[in-house]
């Protein structure tokens, strides 16, 4: 009588636990009930799509309504927290969907939102089979510069190195490279023979920084300000060919300032925010800054965040810069240069309407290198 007894205690146990683990999640999205944690992920959560009677709505409703579902679970961020914390503290797991988890703690990206896999570009297992098939990664960029050619623009195609090329001595050996030669060097080696492209590898003056300084962040996918300013330095030097005004200027003229910041985006990925550390070094100008973030004068359907600077000096250039976040970084030092530069956060489309408007005389192009990865259909530009 008692084993029966213990086994309908037992059976009602995990029937209540069950129910519990099913009705937890729903009574969290109803009543947010959840503890607040400071390493959710940074990305934004999707929103709940609508609903209308027409064919295209119902089509699109499903695939939408089971992101909104995933991204909005309830307890969904203290669950990402349990499932990392389990297989790195006890699993001694490194690599996870998006994070791959270095020596020394140093966090590496392995997918992003846009589907793009930088870690199996950094192993270069995808390489390039033919120039037809360069060519036509290209077209789309070949086509921009036709585009500016027409316009007198002058066009300047920048590609921005990943953490895991500059700093590879903390990725585990069994997931080094199988090539030295990654996509981007067969890009080069193509725009050099085949195009008139004018463009720039900033890893380079990563590496070089990196002999000195610290140039990414640890737990983050960007570069910190230090390597943001090198990057900036190679831009404008190159640019300073054609406008001597855009001259770089040397580091001497910022102050280095220490600051201690909570882990970054790929720490917030593991829902580990508040667990990772590290001191970074901003850079003060020492001189007064001449340009100034103004409104937007108009909204941009391709672009995630559009910011426009204008600096009282009216003879410089004019700038549009199309980019991605990398180059959030860099603009507060490019600013200084034009007397007006419209920077568009786009990532994958180009609208060159805009070029009518702003009539600029430089496009800068930017994109991080492993987006070489990607179809041609990332650089498509719009309108052409």
């Amino acid at each position: 009588m008692a084993s029966v007894k213990a086994a309908f205690m037992t059976s009602t146990a995990v029937t209540a636990i069950f129910v519990a683990s099913l009705w937890i999640p729903t009574l969290d999205n109803l009543f947010n009930i959840a503890p607040s944690l400071t390493g959710n992920e940074k990305s934004s959560l999707s929103q709940l799509p609508d609903l209308t009677l027409d064919r295209k709505s119902i089509v699109n409703f499903h695939n939408k309504f089971v992101k909104y579902f995933i991204d909005n679970f309830g307890f969904r961020n203290t669950l990402i927290r349990w499932n990392s914390l389990l297989k790195l503290k006890f699993l001694k797991v490194a690599q996870f969907p998006k994070v791959l988890v270095g020596k020394d703690e140093w966090l590496y990206l392995i997918k992003d939102d846009e589907g793009n896999n930088a870690l199996d570009y950094f192993r270069a297992v995808r390489p390039f089979t033919s120039d037809r098939e360069i060519a036509e990664w290209m077209q789309p960029l070949v086509q921009i510069k036709k585009y500016c050619d027409r316009k007198g623009i002058r066009f300047l195609l920048v590609f921005c190195p990943m953490k895991l090329r500059i700093y590879p001595e903390y990725v585990p050996r069994y997931l080094e490279p199988v090539r030295k030669t990654t996509r981007l060097d067969q890009i080069l080696t193509y725009l050099n023979k085949h195009t008139g492209i004018d463009c720039i590898d900033l890893g380079g003056a990563l590496l070089e920084a990196k002999k000195e300084y610290m140039v990414f962040l640890k737990h983050d996918v960007h570069w910190n300000a230090v390597g943001a300013f090198s990057g900036y330095r190679r831009i404008a030097g190159e640019l300073a060919q054609f406008y001597p005004r855009l001259k770089p200027r040397p580091m001497t003229d910022y102050k280095m300032v220490a600051e201690t910041i909570q882990g970054g985006d790929l720490a917030s990925m593991l829902g580990l925010k508040d667990r990772f550390s590290e001191t970074i070094y901003l850079l003060k100008p020492k001189y007064p800054q001449r340009s100034m973030k103004i409104p937007q004068p108009y909204p941009l359907k391709s672009s995630r965040l559009t910011e426009v600077f204008e600096n009282a000096d009216r003879s410089l250039p004019r700038a549009v810069v199309y980019h991605d976040s990398f180059c959030n970084f860099v603009k507060p030092f490019m600013a200084e240069h034009f007397s007006r530069m419209v920077c568009i956060q786009s990532y994958n489309r180009v609208d060159l309407s805009i070029l009518d408007v702003e009539k600029p005389d430089i496009v800068i192009y930017e994109m991080a290198e492993s987006f070489a990865q990607k179809s041609p259909a990332y650089v498509t530009p719009m309108n052409y």
